[in-house]
């Protein structure tokens, strides 16, 4: 029943760390001073300018039957090109109930760091932790986004925040965050659109097994007065059959985002401390809500 339920987690979690959640927006050519932007889509795509950024803090669960099997959370920036985001750089931790208390996650509740720069990352603890040979601190993993994200709505992919507000049910006084005066909006959207919007969300999301079409994704989005979010938080019931059994997960997850604008450097760790998967004496464990490894 165990090793059910580590299958069944990992497919759940495996869309919101997979890479390729989002497809890269369009380059900003104007090299004027942007004009206040006249919504969210707009605000967003203004920020694409190299040299900018913006910094993130997500917290999120998995749980099944109101009990929570993991906990995670990541913090850190993405660094912005003409392009959209082009790197980041994270730290991910993880913290698993008893139900998935295993041999195999000996090393998976120590923090990950995770850097991406255009499509390849850079992988340093976590289950990684005693598996590089000596004098290796990183793991090169080629095919991977920077702009992945842990939940399916993803603020800094203007495709997939077009399509998230157009589903928008009721908007009114959101708050503060960070100092910011927001409007909060709230809907609801299918995997399907999500996918239909960003169609190399595809790979990821069509993972997850349930039917996307009837698959929804309840989200709420805090947008300042500049009209940039300032927070996004998203959940959705996830159906699934191992064994013959069918299960319910719901995935959870909010993300803060703050300092747009800013700067952002993101850099690669000295090519003397990274190992390519070659090198690996063993198979990655597959471990549930911790990076998945790209297809080949």
């Amino acid at each position: 029943m165990k090793r059910a339920l580590m299958a069944l987690a990992c497919a759940a979690t495996a869309a919101l760390v997979a890479p390729a959640v989002a497809a890269p927006a369009q380059a900003q050519t104007s090299a004027q001073a942007p004009a206040p932007a006249a919504d969210p889509v707009a605000a967003l795509r203004k920020q694409f300018v190299a040299g900018h950024g913006v910094r993130f803090v997500s917290s999120g669960t998995l749980s099944m039957a109101g009990v929570t099997a993991i906990k995670f959370t990541s913090n850190g920036g993405y660094a912005f090109g003409r392009s959209g985001v082009i790197a980041a750089d994270s730290t991910q931790k993880t913290k698993y109930s008893e139900l998935l208390k295993d041999e195999d996650l000996k090393d998976a509740e120590k923090p990950l760091r995770m850097i991406v720069i255009g499509s390849t990352g850079y992988l340093s603890g976590g289950v990684y932790s005693s598996m590089l040979p000596e004098g290796k601190t990183w793991l090169r993993l080629p095919g991977l986004r920077p702009n992945s994200s842990f939940s399916p709505v993803n603020p800094t992919d203007w495709r997939n925040l077009k399509a998230v507000l157009a589903t928008t049910k009721a908007k009114g006084p959101g708050g503060s965050v960070n100092g910011a005066k927001t409007t909060l909006y709230r809907g609801t959207i299918t995997l399907s659109q999500l996918m239909k919007a960003s169609p190399s969300a595809k790979d990821g999301l069509a993972s997850l097994g349930s039917n996307p079409g009837k698959t929804v994704v309840s989200w709420k989005l805090w947008i300042g007065a500049d009209q940039l979010v300032r927070r996004a938080s998203a959940s959705v019931d996830l159906k699934m059959k191992v064994e013959g059994d069918s299960f319910t997960f719901t995935l959870s997850e909010v993300q803060t985002l703050a300092g747009w604008g800013r700067n952002v450097t993101v850099k690669a760790p000295p090519k003397s401390q990274v190992a390519n998967l070659s090198d690996l004496d063993s198979d990655v464990p597959e471990v549930p809500g911790t990076v998945i490894l790209p297809n080949n």
